[in-house]
């Protein structure tokens, strides 16, 4: 089998890259750097509560722990297979920078885990609340420390694959790769 590398020329745009690029930075400014909710949160907010159902033979802390692993893990799968199986770069970049968009998003369910102000959907325990009690890092401190690391690394995924689609847009380098039989 063999394999054919579909390249954007130098000196044109590839407008699916573009778009993409142009939607993600748009939503880096909202939700990694204003903390503001985006219409993708819905998205992790169903892969964080299946976390829950599905890790809830596991014990309590790793069914506390459930949502946010599958936030981070369904988009680094997605990551790992678009550039290992389906030879999609711009798939792969695009799902870096939505596992950063979930660490943000978790830093901010961690930042509230003192306070206990975010609706909980179905009520119920907050996960950060519980985490960090177990842990003995409850105080304030502990939790804004622990909050803005996980902000940070979110945001530096998110510009990571900000800039990963952008080498795609603007220096022309290989967007997809196809398999040709």
């Amino acid at each position: 089998m063999e394999r054919v590398a579909f390249t954007a020329r130098r000196g044109t745009l590839h407008w699916p890259a573009a778009a993409a690029w142009l939607l993600l930075a748009w939503w880096t400014a909202r939700s990694g750097l204003a903390g503001q909710w985006i219409f993708l949160d819905f998205v992790n907010l169903a892969f964080h509560e299946a976390g829950h159902v599905f890790l809830r033979f596991a014990g309590s802390t790793v069914h506390y722990l459930g949502g946010t692993l599958f936030q981070i893990l369904i988009p680094a799968i997605l990551v790992a297979h678009f550039m290992l199986r389906a030879h999609q770069p711009l798939g792969a970049a695009c799902c870096l920078w939505w596992a950063g968009q979930n660490l943000a998003n978790i830093a901010t369910y961690m930042a509230d885990a003192r306070d206990l102000a975010l609706p909980l959907v179905g009520g119920g325990d907050h996960d950060w609340n519980e985490l960090f009690h177990r842990f003995g890092a409850l105080d304030a401190d502990s939790v804004a420390l622990i909050a803005g690391l996980t902000r940070g690394a979110g945001v530096l995924l998110m510009l990571a694959g900000l800039v990963w689609i952008g080498r795609m847009v603007f220096f022309g380098a290989p967007s997809r790769r196809l398999d040709a039989e």
